[in-house]
């Protein structure tokens, strides 16, 4: 995960740098696929596809399961780099970046009702949401299909998707910190963990920045996610996943 960048346009050089890079990407896959081809090379293929399918859906897990417990849902960002689209989900803002490799969802109670079960659901819902469609895919397919040398397309993508599944779930769910322009943050893993160690006024101080009577009229307040905007958006904690 990375710090917001600047949300200045992108420059020619960027543009055509960026285009050449996906070109050598896109280039070395073809050569290797044609090389004595062989249907199982194309597992790295959808392997590849379904991580950059994967991240929008990771993060957007994060956002779901963060407003259906009441939290306010600052910010989405899929992508690092520079900021190529910005729009905004209700009130949620919603950024795609140059570089779609992973993302951050930003979001803060609304009070202090059970805030460590919550941030830690929050923070598991990105993997979680990964390894729920995986596990769709191996009842409709079946372990054994999974874990076969096969020459159908079909399978191989299905094999091609859960390791992408896996390979996401195991970078974000062993617990490790993260180092990033804001300083060092924890994975979804670790932030699960430590969840349980934060204090209610670790809370507050997202709700409100700082404790007192204010402080003490949001968190009790339901109704507060306008104020929110106004008050303390910029005391958010961020909640990286590294997912592809």
């Amino acid at each position: 995960m990375r710090g917001p960048s600047s949300r200045a346009p992108l420059t020619p050089f960027e543009w055509w740098f960026s285009a050449l890079f996906l070109a050598i990407i896109l280039g070395v896959f073809v050569a290797i696929i044609l090389r004595d081809y062989e249907p199982v090379k194309l597992v790295p293929v959808f392997f590849v596809i379904f991580w950059l399918v994967l991240l929008p859906i990771h993060e957007a897990g994060h956002a779901l399961v963060a407003h259906l417990l009441g939290w306010y849902v600052g910010q989405v960002v899929i992508g690092m780099g520079r900021t190529l689209h910005e729009f905004k989900i209700g009130k949620t803002s919603v950024e795609l970046r140059m570089f779609p490799i992973e993302g951050f969802c930003r979001s803060v109670p609304t009070n202090l009702r059970w805030p460590r079960l919550k941030n830690a659901l929050i923070y598991f819902a990105g993997p979680g949401v990964e390894l729920l469609i995986l596990g769709t895919v191996v009842l409709l397919v079946g372990p054994q299909s999974l874990l076969t040398r096969s020459d159908s397309v079909g399978v191989l993508a299905c094999q091609g998707l859960g390791l992408a599944v896996l390979t996401s779930a195991f970078f974000n769910l062993v617990p490790h910190y993260a180092e990033t322009q804001s300083g060092m943050i924890p994975n979804d893993g670790l932030g699960i963990l430590q969840s349980f160690t934060k204090t209610d006024g670790y809370f507050a101080d997202m709700i409100g920045a700082r404790h007192g009577p204010d402080a003490e009229r949001w968190k009790n307040d339901e109704s507060s996610r306008d104020e929110w905007e106004e008050a303390g958006g910029d005391c958010a904690r961020r909640e990286p996943a590294l997912a592809g």
